[in-house]
């Protein structure tokens, strides 16, 4: 009986902690329009991308469609990172807007836990990384293009960089 009891609280704990990890902070009550607003944003950023990874795409979601935007927003006007969306790093998402805003979350990511970074193919393999595997959990893997999947194959063979850069 106590094995059940302490299941069961453990069961809520878990779903309490996933269900938390998936809500996203308000939004509307954060004013990007200083260079200052951007710096103090950025930690509803590392939210709103956590979010972004959380939840599965889909663009009947208001609330990821908001994310979205604001993710958006936040990398058009920050001084504090630039983010370099090359046609060679693009291309591969640019057949579906979810996929792209998904390579978007993960170079944000990326470029959030590693601010020395500098250099734009490190930037974009890194990024590549963390959007390949959600990719592969969490969308429609129906639409992918074939490059998508080449793409996809050469991360998961370890030769990503080979692949993209050769």
């Amino acid at each position: 009986m106590r094995n059940t009891v302490f299941a069961f609280f453990l069961l809520i704990l878990i779903n309490a902690g996933l269900s938390y990890g998936q809500e996203l902070p308000n939004l509307k009550s954060v004013k990007l329009n200083k260079k200052t607003s951007y710096k103090h944003a950025q930690p509803i950023v590392g939210k709103v991308v956590d979010y972004l990874f959380a939840t599965p795409a889909d663009r009947k979601n208001k609330a990821r469609n908001e994310a979205g935007r604001f993710l958006v927003d936040w990398m058009n006007g920050t001084p504090d990172y630039v983010f370099y969306l090359e046609e060679k790093e693009t291309h591969f998402f640019n057949t579906d807007a979810d996929l792209l805003l998904m390579y978007m979350a993960a170079l944000t990511k990326f470029s959030l836990a590693h601010s020395e970074v500098k250099e734009k193919q490190e930037q974009a393999l890194g990024a590549m990384h963390l959007v390949l595997p959600y990719l592969y959990q969490h969308s429609d893997k129906k639409t992918w293009t074939k490059e998508l999947w080449q793409l996809y194959d050469a991360s998961k063979n370890g030769k990503l960089e080979s692949f993209l850069y050769r």
